[in-house]
């Protein structure tokens, strides 16, 4: 490359990451900030949507008239989710995840203080595919990992890892929760309740904290240090050049062979997760447990799943990520495999160890494959058009949970399908082909 076309190029990524405007940086770059709100906003998100459902499931069938009735209403939210995402993702790489994600905040609030009144199976329906689907796809994880993809890029599975690690700390507190104000305050006003602490937990730090870029700031991803010479300004853009030039538009990945596999990979695992801890309470009270009990259990499955995306997450800057999520897919299946051959309590101890760090790895996976396939510049749309097949594997997979336990009366059939679906998983992702990285 000549001289000449080197300056050009370093010109124009100049007025991209404007190098003029890096001034002194903070005592704590404000990526992790960044990180901190994604934190909270997919432990709340994920904590509510997902943890939550499996302790509000009984009360509401037998409000509504069955679980395959009100199963329904949770694939409806995840099938509405993934066509909301396909705009959403456009709209945070245009405006960042600042303004998204306060809307999502007021639609998930009202999505919420909507099924507190529902009063039909129709109303559920609803609720859950209108405001709570869209208010969840704004607050989630395509804005909140996106955001984070942006502000790193040599540290992205790490901080990654940390804000993923919220969406298990959301199991932690609010399955329990959840179970402690349905039985002190019915399952409608628990709704209210919830739905207020959408907007006190998550809409302060999204005002607060959430940018676009860092470049907005006047900063460099992953806090580099203010350039105090003229090679060590060059040197940083040229790593950002590299960055961007392996960035890919929406279309192109679509065409991608690799796009197709981290697809099916996720949809299947994720399927998998999704129908095993949506009802792992259900298990656990057809085994005997009481109800309690079996949230607690869950909370324990979901604070494992903290160590197990710090853990992944860290693995990811320094090893072949495939070869991580294939490890990851494995492990995942031990643990149904353990969860479905034995039932003493330290075999219960045992999975709850194996299958909650294991599962854990799998939303910092995605999110990290995605950015290290396909770069970060059109993260949200790419991460947007993914997600709507790993959510409608869903909405497939969860109710055929359900089926296959009321035909057969055991949970054993959707276990072993669980298992396959793992291991099928780790043949997929390991032909996903990945750019070759710089020296970290």
């Amino acid at each position: 490359m000549s001289s000449h076309t080197k300056n050009v190029r370093s010109d124009a990524l100049a007025d991209h990451v404007h190098p003029t405007a890096i001034h002194s940086s903070p005592r704590i770059f404000h990526g992790w900030w960044i990180v901190a709100t994604a934190f909270i906003a997919l432990a709340v998100n994920v904590g509510l949507l997902f943890y939550s459902w499996g302790v509000f499931l009984s009360p509401l069938a037998a409000a509504f008239g069955g679980r395959a009735g009100v199963s329904v209403a949770y694939s409806s939210m995840q099938v509405a989710a993934a066509l909301y995402g396909l705009f959403v993702g456009r709209l945070v790489d245009r405006h960042g995840a600042r303004p998204v994600q306060i809307v999502g905040v007021f639609a998930f609030a009202l999505g919420y203080a909507l099924v507190a009144r529902a009063t039909s199976l129709w109303w559920l329906y609803a609720a859950m595919a209108g405001p709570v689907a869209l208010g969840s796809t704004c607050i989630g994880a395509l804005p909140s990992n996106g955001a984070v993809a942006r502000w790193f890029v040599r540290r992205r599975g790490l901080a990654l890892g940390i804000s993923t690690a919220g969406i298990s700390a959301g199991g932690i507190v609010f399955a329990p929760a959840s179970q402690y104000l349905i039985e002190h305050l019915g399952w409608r006003r628990a709704y209210d309740v919830l739905a207020m602490s959408v907007l006190v937990l998550v809409l302060p730090p999204v005002l607060a904290f959430m940018r676009r870029d860092p470049a907005d700031m006047g900063l460099l991803p992953d806090g580099a240090p203010p350039h105090r010479s003229a090679d060590d300004r060059e040197a940083h853009l040229a790593f950002a050049a590299r960055e961007l030039e392996r960035s890919v538009r929406p279309g192109v990945a679509m065409r991608d062979r690799s796009f197709w596999l981290l697809a099916a990979a996720f949809g299947l695992t994720m399927t998998g997760l999704s129908s095993l801890l949506l009802n792992q309470v259900a298990i656990l009270v057809d085994r005997g447990m009481a109800a309690t009990q079996a949230s607690w259990v869950l909370g324990a499955t979901a604070a494992m799943g903290v160590v197990g995306k710090l853990g992944f997450g860290s693995l990811l800057d320094r090893f072949d990520q495939r070869r991580v999520a294939a490890a990851c897919f494995v492990l995942q299946a031990a643990g149904v495999v353990l969860l479905w051959q034995t039932h003493s309590p330290p075999a219960l101890v045992c999975y709850v160890i194996l299958y909650g760090y294991a599962m854990g790895g799998n939303a910092t996976l995605q999110a990290s494959l995605v950015a290290e396939a396909f770069g970060r510049l059109h993260y949200g749309a790419i991460y947007g058009r993914l997600t709507p097949f790993v959510m409608v594997a869903q909405a497939i997979g969860i109710p055929l949970t359900g089926y296959l336990r009321d035909r057969t009366g055991s949970w054993e059939p959707a276990m072993a399908g669980i298992v396959a679906a793992s291991l099928i998983a780790v043949v997929l992702v390991l032909q996903v082909r990945l750019p070759a990285r710089d020296a970290r």
